[in-house]
């Protein structure tokens, strides 16, 4: 994967995040210290993988955990929208968004297998 790419995965994740952060503060307070922060704790996990996997040479394992971390996020955004936590609007943004970052995380992944 080129270092553009890369960079634009980051850039992803971290955009997300933010928009992520700011809708969790709107959590009915009786869940903003259990959903609300797994979900917060989670997307900064992975922008820590990614930005680890970014620096390191042998990557794979990083990406691995990154992407077993992503598929929770998704589960966790799933179930804020069941409760009711994110509107129809946002739960469908979210979803497309974190589609998106896992096409590019299993591109990275498939990347580095190749040459593992």
């Amino acid at each position: 994967m080129k270092e553009m790419e890369k960079l634009q995965i980051f850039k992803r994740v971290y955009d997300y995040s933010k928009w992520l952060l700011n809708h969790t503060n709107k959590f009915p307070k009786s869940h903003r210290f259990s959903v609300a922060v797994k979900l917060e704790n989670t997307v900064l996990e992975i922008i820590e993988l990614i930005t680890q996997a970014n620096m390191r040479h042998k990557k794979i394992g990083l990406l691995i955990t990154a992407d077993e971390k992503l598929l929770y996020l998704k589960i966790m955004t799933r179930l804020s929208y069941d409760m009711k936590f994110l509107n129809l609007t946002s739960y469908e943004y979210s979803a497309q968004e974190l589609v998106t970052i896992g096409k590019m995380l299993g591109a990275w992944i498939k990347q580095q297998r190749s040459i593992a």
